[in-house]
């Protein structure tokens, strides 16, 4: 069982809401870390997608140069812990996603601290969103073409 997998049941044992919970952080508590973040599976994120939601790249910017969901915008989870403002209205539909969900819990969590009431995690991540074929970009393709 991989990783990924072990999470995906982590998730669906939590009914798909889970609060940030970072053991690598110092012990003391922060808003985000006490926000429950709605976690949304790779379907309801296209059908979010498709409706016009905000995609949040939380990886490092190494990951982000490899590919990233077509038009999203990136903010590294730790910066967008330490600075949770992004530029669309705190009631637009957004979607944060990483590599395997739990970056993406993280910087969801950071933003509904923050007033922004309409966010959610995507579940797997951006490996997955492009195995099914959905819309990416390759900034470093993308430029040479």
């Amino acid at each position: 069982m991989t990783i990924i997998d072990k999470l995906r049941q982590w998730f669906e044992r939590h009914g798909g809401s889970i609060a940030h919970q970072n053991a690598n952080r110092s012990t003391r508590s922060s808003p985000a870390s006490d926000t429950p973040v709605d976690v949304v599976d790779l379907g309801s994120a296209f059908d979010a997608y498709q409706a016009g939601a905000r995609f949040i790249d939380v990886r490092e910017p190494n990951e982000w140069t490899e590919g990233h969901i077509a038009g999203a915008v990136h903010h590294p989870v730790d910066a967008l812990e330490t600075h949770p403002e992004v530029s669309v209205a705190r009631d637009t539909p957004v979607v944060t996603y990483c590599a395997a969900g739990l970056r993406a819990a993280r910087g969801a969590a950071a933003l509904a601290a923050n007033g922004y009431s309409n966010v959610k995690a995507l579940q797997s991540g951006y490996a997955d969103w492009h195995a099914a074929g959905y819309p990416v970009e390759h900034p470093d393709a993308d430029q040479a073409g």
